[in-house]
């Protein structure tokens, strides 16, 4: 076999396993979009009180594409969790704050994740989750409960409470998935 013919061969393989590279992440993160829409519906179903207060992990897949995919990632599985999460509901009007909250929660744990990607896992993920909770959950959508549903000034603090909650069990997820050995050969 001549030097032309092998040099051709490898660039055809980089690109197969490119192509293939780039299904399966696309595949993983509709996966987390799934999951963010399944989780989303059954808490919000099981555990909202009042219009505006309500316990759910409906960010874990939004977390999961921000920490492991990047910002751009967890911000279009941010958007296509709540967009698809109210075509699915009894209200499938889209609301622009709490979607814009859905987005940041993405963003910025992917932001938070790559800024701090030298170190440890256990700091990174936290600072990922919390951060991307602060900004995302308590901050924009409790704005956006306030503005569109009435939600009163002291519903931000009960919102941290639960996005603390919710952050924890996320955070443990994140942890799991991170050490789990088929899902760290892929994400490298």
């Amino acid at each position: 076999m001549d030097k032309k013919t092998n040099t051709k061969e490898t660039k055809e393989t980089q690109t197969h396993a490119r192509a293939g590279s780039a299904a399966l992440r696309v595949t993983m993160l509709a996966m987390l979009t799934a999951i963010s829409v399944v989780v989303g519906i059954v808490c919000k179903n099981a555990f909202t009180f009042m219009i505006y207060y309500r316990f759910t992990l409906e960010n874990i897949g939004v977390l999961a594409a921000g920490v492991f995919f990047g910002p751009a990632a967890g911000a279009i599985v941010g958007f296509a969790s709540d967009a698809i999460s109210c075509l699915l509901s009894t209200n499938p009007q889209l609301n622009p704050i709490i979607s814009l909250g859905a987005i940041t929660v993405g963003a910025v744990s992917g932001f938070a994740s790559r800024l701090l990607s030298r170190a440890k896992p256990a700091l990174r993920y936290a600072v990922a989750v919390s951060t991307a909770h602060l900004f995302g959950q308590v901050l924009i959508k409790s704005v956006g409960k306030m503005w569109y549903f009435g939600m009163p000034w002291y519903g931000i603090f009960i919102g941290l409470g639960f996005s603390a909650l919710a952050g924890a069990v996320e955070y443990a997820v994140i942890m799991t998935l991170s050490k789990n050995k088929q899902i760290s050969e892929f994400l490298r």
